[in-house]
């Protein structure tokens, strides 16, 4: 048999893993069957004969969660026939009894439950016990709160601040709230609640026919409503691996077990629990050039930049999901054995065999040179593996094997292509003259003008989605790029389909169709070719699709609304009337806006003597940030300083896949949120170009995006429970609407570059880099200027001259680094002099005296204090009062 052929029975096993501790959740809430505890207690519960009662009450409800909802549990859950021939273990007894297992494939679950309840498990040194009694009352505890905080030591459940609210996953419950006691009734009713949502959202599963496509929905649901239930709760358990979490490494260990003694012919109880044999590979992959995958430019592609950048950035994010699918599926693998997937890598545990390090090898082969004929070798997958014994996931041992396993794939960077294969121009690599034979002369561009690289194909002429007019061509991977960006503005779910039939010109990987649509997709499901079914957009109000899996890894889109066709700033600066009505055509509700308008909505309209005008600088702002010291956070963040000693015991892979999912959660799920429904719409004209992992790159008006820099910031603090050791850095950038996106990326990267080099936890802007505290103080002092200006105190005229000012107060605090000063470099002191001057001048215009005296001494105090970087202040006023003719 291949390894693929396997799957069905991994899948199987995986999947009673996942479900193993169900039962911890349905119990108490769960009416059992009359007479079904007294009958089966003895099947799934150990006896203490000691205290003479059964004892993991939790393994009887996981059964009787399976038995009375097996009805909207897919029928291959309740045949025997399911996976290969030695599997005769019933899916609820694969479930339930990893306490009392029997059976060679029990043994598989219940040991890959010990593997990962040990790896997991850390108890406090200090404070009460958790009581049986008070089990309902616990919370999930943020790993985000004591990362990197070495001057705390977390040693007791009163150092912890903050709690996870017992809540299905959203963009509001994903924040964590300030510690109070709950009463316990209250307790119990909020995880009766929990419950009963789960089992009703159960019943709404999609592809109930197709055990793994429901399984992967079931796996999302699942998610959506155990991640903020603690997996233990009871003594003096640290609580803060999730039910899920727990439930998801169980069913990854689990898939490898089986696989590794099934192929190694060691299917036996004590073999199985034998923990000193390196039966596991620990493999990552990780997709480099993702910046210049996303922001690649051509020639003609100002018309088609918008949908090209948005179809890019999901496919990217689509292509790392696809990778690992490729990997588990030639391994024999389930899709339940990744354990972390964002940020443009995954990380999977596999069985540690030579057939899967040559199918492993294989793989990264392949999928590299599909890349290189596309793109060129402008963008890579590296792809290690490191062996592992069971006890190397425990302990200090991890933190070990995760160093030796990111230097390993550190050292897959620096060899993502052989060379010998790949050594020499494209052509001669790619054939030679039958690749320069691609370029058509019959067509109207032989070279792709959304590219500018790849050859223009003639089945993409006249196509939908690049034409512009009669002849538009293209290449097929731009026309992709460019069906997913307009597709993705009207359609919330995509099938990925196994096969060439699909509404892709070339499949990814080689191997992979996408079909946008409506419903469950049941027939499409039936053709058996249907590989992932997902949604992709968080809903309205913020909660998390339950019906297919979740897949947040589509960003936020302004569109045209009805408001937006009454806007007259849209034109504001249009000079020819055929420009006018090109622009009027485009507006059209539910149509994404172009980069031209949504620059158009930094102005904002009055009427000036009977006459529409509009005020402001119609530019766009780029926002690029990312969170600070991400390598220390992953790397020793979970580290405990005990006795000046560090301690790895709570480095281990669930909390690093929480940590993963939990920064992931803030930018791919909470920020597409935000910008569509923050105070009644205030950043709705933000367009997401990607968000997710640890960063973000967002374009929007450019005074919109500057206000939303500090709105992330200081979510993004509560996010993190005000942990002051992780923070963001940022850079924004003013660019004209038509700037080709290769430079609006080199430029923003630039000044995010420029914050983490002045000291990070700091924002870059107009070419300074302040401190994020200091970038809000200077918003507020735009306000203040502002409101002197509406009031006529000052004028802009007066706002220029203190334009000058600030370059000569910047020049002044650069004197006294100097050593000799000449003569004509004192002339910069004279600043105060002429802020004088210039505020008597304005006094004489008709400004009463006490208010001179007051701006004075502020603006005084300002340009002391801020020098040079005042400018954040005042620039942007100066930009907001120019006047625009309609």
């Amino acid at each position: 048999m291949s390894l693929e052929e396997y799957r069905d029975t991994v899948l199987k096993i995986s999947l009673a893993a996942l479900f193993h501790d169900v039962g911890k959740f349905a119990q108490g809430f769960l009416k059992l069957p009359e007479g079904y505890q007294q009958n089966n207690a003895d099947l799934y519960q150990p006896f203490n004969r000691e205290r003479g009662y059964h004892t993991h009450l939790h393994a009887l409800y996981t059964a009787a969660f399976i038995e009375t909802h097996s009805q909207f549990l897919p029928t291959a859950l309740s045949s025997r026939d399911w996976g290969e021939g030695e599997v005769e273990d019933s899916f609820v007894n694969l479930a339930a009894k990893h306490h009392r297992p029997d059976t060679h494939l029990q043994w598989i679950v219940a040991q890959a439950d010990r593997l990962s309840s040990g790896i997991d498990r850390a108890e406090f040194e200090e404070g009460e016990k958790i009581g049986v009694k008070k089990v309902a009352q616990t919370r999930l505890l943020p790993i985000l709160e004591r990362l990197l905080r070495e001057e705390k030591a977390y040693n007791s459940l009163q150092d912890f601040q903050w709690r996870y609210p017992l809540k299905p996953l959203s963009a509001i419950s994903i924040f964590p709230v300030k510690a109070v006691q709950i009463p316990r009734e209250e307790a119990r009713k909020e995880y009766r609640g929990l419950y009963e949502a789960f089992c009703e959202d159960l019943k709404g599963l999609c592809n109930y026919q197709h055990v793994e496509l429901w399984a992967q929905h079931f796996d999302s649901l699942y998610r959506i409503y155990t991640s903020h239930i603690p997996a233990a709760r009871v003594g003096m358990v640290v609580h803060d691996v999730s039910l899920y979490d727990h439930s998801r490494s169980t069913a990854a260990l689990a898939g490898a077990l089986y696989l590794y003694h099934r192929l190694t012919d060691t299917m036996k109880e004590d073999a199985i629990k034998d923990d000193s044999l390196a039966k596991f590979l620990l493999v990552s992959g990780d997709f480099y050039g993702i910046q210049d995958f996303i922001f690649s430019r051509g020639g003609e592609e100002r018309h088609h930049r918008a949908k090209l950048l948005r179809g890019r950035s999901f496919l990217v994010s689509l292509l790392v999901e696809l990778a690992a699918d490729v990997l588990c599926r030639r391994l024999g693998l389930s899709f339940l054995s990744v354990a972390i997937s964002a940020a443009g890598k995954f990380h999977l545990i596999a069985h540690n065999v030579e057939e899967a390090k040559e199918e492993i090898k294989a793989v990264r082969n392949e999928l590299n040179h599909w890349l290189y004929e596309n793109f060129y070798g402008e963008c890579a997958l590296g792809i290690s593996f490191t062996e592992a014994k069971a006890e190397d996931f425990c302990g200090e041992r991890f933190k070990d094997l995760w160093d030796r396993h990111l230097r390993g794939l550190e050292e897959a960077k620096f060899n993502r292509l052989d060379l010998k294969e790949y050594g020499g121009s494209v052509a001669e690599v790619l054939g030679g003259q039958g690749y320069l034979d691609a370029f058509r002369n019959d067509l109207g561009s032989p070279l792709c003008p959304l590219c500018g690289k790849r050859p223009s194909h003639p089945d993409v002429v006249d196509d939908d989605f690049i034409r512009r007019d009669e002849g538009s061509c293209a290449c097929k991977l731009c026309r992709d790029q460019a069906l997913v960006g307009t597709k993705l503005v009207k359609e919330k779910r995509l099938a990925v389909l196994l096969g060439s039939e699909g509404e892709l010109k070339e499949p990814l990987w080689g191997k992979y169709q996408l079909r946008f649509v409506k419903g469950c997709a049941g027939e499409l499901a039936d053709t058996g070719k249907v590989a992932r079914f997902f949604e992709f957009n968080v809903r309205e109000d913020g909660s998390c699709p339950t019906e297919v899996t979740f897949l947040p890894i589509n960003g936020y889109v302004p569109v045209y609304t009805r408001e937006d066709e009454y806007d007259d700033c849209l034109l504001a600066g249009e000079r020819t009337e055929a420009n006018k009505e090109g622009l009027i055509d485009s507006i059209r509700e539910g149509r994404p806006k172009t980069f031209h308008h949504i620059a158009q909505k930094a102005l904002r309209s009055f009427n000036e003597g009977g006459k529409p005008m509009c005020l402001g600088l119609p530019a766009l702002g780029v926002l690029k940030a990312d969170v600070d010291n991400l390598g220390a956070i992953f790397g020793c963040g979970l580290l405990q300083v005990r006795e000046g000693k560090e301690d790895p015991s709570q480095f281990t892979l669930s909390r690093l896949a929480t940590m993963s999912r939990q920064l992931n959660n803030f930018f791919a799920l909470y920020l597409p949120f935000v910008l569509g429904n923050e105070g009644e719409g205030r950043f709705k004209e933000v367009y997401t170009v990607f968000a997710g992992g640890d960063d973000l790159f967002l374009i929007g008006p450019w005074n919109v995006v500057k206000n939303l820099a500090l709105h992330i910031r200081d979510r993004f603090a509560e996010y993190v429970c005000e942990n002051p050791r992780i923070h963001l850095s940022a850079g924004i950038t003013l660019h004209k609407p038509y700037t080709p996106v290769d430079l609006l990326a080199r430029e923003s990267e630039e000044a995010l570059e420029q914050a983490k080099g002045g000291g990070k936890n700091r924002v870059s802007m107009f070419g300074h880099v302040v401190p994020w505290d200091e970038f809000d103080e200077l918003a507020r002092v735009q306000e203040e200027l502002e409101e002197w200006y509406r009031k006529g105190s000052l004028s802009r005229g007066a706002l220029y001259r203190f334009n000058e000012l600030c370059n000569m107060a910047a020049e002044e605090r650069e004197l006294l680094n100097k050593g000799a000063i000449s003569w004509h470099e004192l002339q910069c002191i004279k600043w105060r002099a002429f802020l004088r001057y210039y505020l008597v001048r304005a006094l004489s215009d008709g400004s009463e005296e006490n208010q001179y005296q007051d701006i004075a001494l502020k603006v005084s105090e300002w340009l002391d204090k801020y020098r040079g970087r005042f400018v954040i202040a005042l620039w942007p006023l100066l930009y907001e009062t120019r006047k625009q003719r309609v």
